[in-house]
This record gives C-alpha cells, sequence and structure tokens, in this order.
C-alpha cells in the first residue's frame, strides 16, 4: 500500500492526493522558484499565483483520472508552467552611469554670476576666452546677449566650485541633480 500524501495549494479550495514522489517533485518546484526570484519584493506573491496556477492544472488531471496524483502527471502539470526566470533587473537597481557636463553657473572665480565660469568648466574650456568672448559678443550684439546672460541667472542652478562641477558632472543624474539645488 503507497503511502498517500495531502497538499492544499494557496489560491486553491481543493486538497490533493499525491504520491510522497509527487510531493516532493511540487515542494522541490516551489522551493526552486522561490530561489530563483531571490531578493524580489513580490516573490510571496509570485508563489502564490504559482500555486494557484499549479492547483489549476492538478484539478484537470485529477478530474479526468480521479485517483491519486503520481510523479509522472505532476511532472506533466509542471512542465506546462515552466520554470520562474526572474525579472530583469529594474532601473533602480542598475548602477547608473556618469551622466556628463551639465549647464550650470560656478560660484568660485565668478566677476558676475559665475555664468562664464560654468560654461568655460562645461565646456573644459579656458576662462580668460570664454569671457573675451562674452564680452565681445555683448558689444557686437548691442546688449541682447545681456538680457540671455540675466535670464541663465535666473534659472541655472549654482554649484560652488568646479571640483564639485566635476564630481557632480561625473555622478549619478538623480545624485547631481540634489547636490546642484542644495547650493
Amino acid at each position: 500500500m503507497t503511502h498517500i500524501q495531502h497538499m492544499r495549494l494557496s489560491g486553491h479550495s481543493e486538497t490533493f492526493a499525491l504520491t510522497p514522489d509527487a510531493h516532493r517533485k511540487i515542494l522541490d518546484y516551489l522551493a526552486a522558484s522561490r530561489e530563483r526570484l531571490g531578493g524580489n519584493p513580490d516573490a510571496d506573491e509570485t508563489i502564490r499565483d504559482l500555486e494557484a496556477a499549479l492547483g489549476e492544472h492538478l484539478s484537470t488531471i485529477a478530474a479526468k483520472t480521479g485517483e491519486v496524483l503520481g510523479e509522472g502527471q505532476v511532472a506533466t502539470a509542471l512542465d506546462t508552467l515552466g520554470d520562474v526566470e526572474p525579472e530583469a533587473t529594474a532601473p533602480h537597481e542598475i548602477d547608473a552611469a556618469q551622466r556628463g557636463p551639465f549647464w550650470c553657473r560656478i560660484t568660485e572665480g565668478k566677476w558676475f554670476g559665475g555664468i562664464c565660469v560654468g560654461i568655460a568648466a562645461r565646456g573644459d574650456f579656458r576662462l580668460d576666452w570664454v569671457r573675451t568672448i562674452a564680452i565681445f559678443l555683448m558689444l557686437l550684439s548691442g546688449g541682447l546677449i545681456g538680457i540671455v546672460y540675466l535670464a541663465l541667472l535666473l534659472f541655472l542652478p549654482r554649484v560652488a566650485t568646479v571640483e564639485e562641477y566635476r564630481r557632480l558632472a561625473n555622478s549619478p543624474a538623480a545624485v547631481r541633480s540634489a547636490g546642484a539645488r542644495d547650493k
């Protein structure tokens, strides 16, 4: 006489009569699935969904045979479900690459607002050339560049030093925007 094990699966009201091998196969499948899900915060919900789906497959098989379910029948149901594949790494778990240069005004070494220092740091230009070109454009445009300059003073974030700018430019975007706003 074969020892029969009874199992209830989450999300399914029916109790299944299983051989010990079939019972062990289900437990191994669920344990392997939980291990594949690792630290996924939705692992418990996924396991419950798996149990409910497995229960549907097993109830269909049990209705056809009307007997204790064996290892082969459970293997068929598990093959239908397939292996659990963990989701791709979520965006918040991916190490963000450096974001590169951004527009800002730098207060270290500023003459008027730090826009030229920010342009020089962003483009890795010599500061004296940027200031010379800015003054030249101011004279050539009849002062219209001055209006743009004033608008930039209002809207560009302020960074304290060129070194801090380079550190922020080489950090992920979330850190960069928080650091630029703090100044």
